[in-house]
């Protein structure tokens, strides 16, 4: 059974000081003490007291986060899930001296997210919480931090990116390929398929083209020639329909509707006005819109990512990293939850 601190210094005939220079290597104890020290360590082990030191720090050194997320929009809520996770966990550290300020940033805009990373940098942050939207932007980010011993964790999405990253991610590849196989399920192997993402500044999103290439490789593994249609319309404006799109859903074949983000909910009051039939439609994420026509039957499958959970996570995480210095749980997959109607009757 390990032993604390107090009890080594009693073994050892020193003082706590003299315990805590030796753990920590500050010096100042002559190699005999030291020795016997370690040797007491070694054959009891040592329990750090944790709740002891989580007080001492907020006596001492409060620590603070800095949540850059993307701004909520008249189209898509759902940054608001993983702001109330990252709230509720705040809440249960803040006697523990934590708190954390909030910035937003135009999730269609490079520069906005640059200008926020550059206002957070000059202050005094212990660590930050933000989404990888911006490969060079990301790395820059990850560049000043390492030079100021600064934790970075990114939510909701995993990017390629030049220094060691952590990320509280669903793997996006892994669930467009279940969104490939749900849809089959419905539509088969002589219906139509239409893709939905969408894009900012610099292109399209990076997890919704990783749950394309998900999708699009569950069917090249069935063999199956069917015909697959994306549509990519901008972030921050509602979806549009052309004359080639309203051309596309002529027919009462089956049609398999895949949104590669939140905004499924956007897709059946279309389909009602343009009286598109046979239709069958997955999205991600359980906000109230998309519960809604979960509910009712116009969406017949929603992806759950748990974005209150990756939030609660990412804070709860950095405090363990930072006074336990317990960093196992910096990095974590978010498993493909599907979630139908029949949940909610």
């Amino acid at each position: 059974m390990s032993i604390g601190i107090k009890q080594i210094a009693e073994m050892a005939n020193v003082s706590i000081g003299t315990v805590d220079r030796v753990l920590h290597k500050r010096g100042g104890v002559s190699k005999e003490t030291e020795l016997r020290v370690l040797k007491i360590i070694e054959e009891n082990g040592y329990q750090k007291n944790t709740v002891a030191s989580r007080l001492k720090l907020a006596s001492v050194n409060k620590i603070k986060f800095a949540i850059l997320l993307p701004e909520s929009t008249t189209t898509s809520s759902y940054w608001e899930l993983p702001k109330l996770g990252i709230t509720n966990a705040l809440q249960e550290l803040k006697e523990f001296g934590v708190r954390g300020d909030y910035y937003q940033f135009s999730g269609s805009s490079s520069s906005s997210f640059r200008k926020k990373c550059n206002q957070i940098i000059l202050k005094n942050y212990d660590a930050i919480i933000t989404v990888p939207f911006y490969e060079n932007e990301c790395n820059m980010l990850l560049e000043v931090s390492q030079k100021r011993q600064l934790k970075v964790i990114f939510l909701d999405t995993e990017i390629p990116l030049k220094y060691p990253s952590n990320f509280i991610r669903q793997n996006s590849h892994k669930a467009g390929m279940v969104a490939g196989r749900l849809l089959h399920g419905l539509v088969g192997g002589q219906g139509k398929y239409f893709i939905v993402n969408t894009y900012n500044d610099l292109g399209i999103q990076f997890n919704n083209k990783q749950r394309e290439d998900g999708f699009r490789a569950f069917f090249k593994s069935l063999g199956h020639n069917v015909v697959i249609k994306t549509v990519n319309h901008p972030l921050n404006e509602a979806l549009q329909i052309t004359e080639e799109m309203l051309s596309w859903f002529k027919g009462d074949n089956p049609k398999g509707i895949f949104v590669t983000n939140s905004r499924a909910h956007l897709i059946p009051e279309i389909l009602s006005e343009y009286k598109v039939s046979n239709t069958s439609l997955l999205g991600f994420d359980l906000n109230d819109k998309n519960l809604k026509y979960l509910k009712n039957g116009k969406i017949d499958f929603l992806i759950n990512q748990q974005p209150k959970y990756q939030g609660y996570a990412a804070i709860k995480n950095l405090f363990n990293s930072l006074t336990k210095q317990d960093n196992v749980q910096l990095d974590l997959d978010i498993p493909v939850e599907i979630f139908v109607k029949e949940h909610f009757l």
